[in-house]
């Protein structure tokens, strides 16, 4: 399991756990979102977990930082409300499929590969070779089914998304202004923001709570070379607003 579905399954077993407790244990959860995207599975797995807190009568509330795009818009979309910072960007509702082709390169280094299979389609995306049309439809289609299926869960969240502007679902990202002009989002504003919205929501007073920040420490060779995009749900998850004090990762 990558470091990133590995963040991302934490973040599901966080949003669990709270999914089980008790509105009074719970006064209302926000979440912290940067990121350009990640898989559908995941995604639409977190999304069920949001909603399985709200229907427990606890609110969610997201703040987009830098990006939220594609499956982690799809995770915002769940929650109650959203705030986004005025330069964030947002959207790109759309499904990518991108696999990588060494066939004219291995056949210049004289690297061959040799494929022994049961089921005619089972290396599907075999990077030795060109994709037959057969094998292009069938990933079409694939990625044509599940964006109806992004589509429509956004469309179940966010009710008042004009169905008159089709650029909404073409995969583009959004600025906050767009994304507000079109029902993306719910208001421009920071993270303390949406803090403040939460706790007037929960009905929960700053004073009583310990925002409490959990960093990943990095060494400095991590720091210097790293060239990971973190696609999991983010710099900051601020778990839960547990009795008098409030979490976040």
């Amino acid at each position: 399991m990558s470091k990133k579905n590995t963040n991302m399954q934490k973040v599901i077993k966080t949003l669990h756990k709270i999914a089980g407790k008790d509105k009074e244990e719970v006064a209302g959860v926000i979440i912290h979102l940067n990121t350009p995207g990640g898989t559908t599975g995941t995604s639409e797995e977190a999304a069920m977990m949001i909603e399985k807190v709200r229907e427990k009568g606890i609110p969610v509330v997201a703040s987009i930082a830098d990006i939220c795009c594609s499956g982690g818009y799809w995770i915002a979309s769940a929650c109650d409300y959203i705030f986004a910072n005025r330069t964030s960007m947002t959207g790109s509702i759309g499904v990518i499929m991108q696999l990588p082709n060494i066939n004219g390169l291995s056949e210049k280094l004289g690297v061959k590969q040799v494929t022994v299979k049961a089921g005619r389609m089972k290396d599907i995306g075999n990077p030795f070779r060109e994709l037959t049309e057969e094998e292009r439809e069938f990933l079409q289609e694939h990625a044509e089914e599940t964006h109806e299926i992004f589509k429509e869960a956004v469309r179940k969240n966010r009710k008042e998304i004009p169905a008159d502007v089709p650029e909404i679902f073409d995969g583009r990202p959004f600025s906050a202004d767009f994304a507000l002009q079109n029902h993306l989002i719910d208001e421009i504003g920071t993270f303390y923001d949406a803090l403040d919205y939460l706790l007037s929501k929960a009905g929960v007073e700053e004073k009583d709570i310990k925002l409490q920040q959990n960093v990943e420490k990095k060494g400095i060779l991590s720091k210097l070379f790293s060239m990971e995009v973190d696609n999991s749900l983010v710099n900051a998850l601020a778990d839960y607003l547990a009795g008098k004090s409030l979490s976040s990762r």
